[in-house]
């Protein structure tokens, strides 16, 4: 029989970020001509987040779900800060 894998804290937000964006195919970043994927999004986020921004990421995300549906501006506006936090 197959061990059961325990998740840590982390991992779990991992997955429900993953889960979130997968929602979205693609999002395009208004302020360039970019267009990124939602796996490529969501490990960009991951790799640049330490465990409490990821956790705040999720609450954060939760709230915006509570409003409005609609999910795919709050990630457009994550998508143009990494990609000027990156140049």
């Amino acid at each position: 029989m197959g061990k059961k894998a325990i998740l840590t804290k982390y991992d779990y937000h991992k997955n429900c970020l993953i889960r979130e964006i997968n929602a979205v195919k693609s999002i395009k970043i208004p302020t360039q001509n970019y267009s990124i994927n939602h796996t490529d999004l969501a490990d960009w986020i991951i790799d640049v987040s330490s465990p409490k921004e990821l956790e705040m990421l999720l609450s954060e995300i939760r709230i915006v779900k509570k409003r409005t549906n609609n999910i795919k501006p709050f990630l457009a506006i994550i998508a143009v800060g990494l990609v000027n936090k990156a140049e």
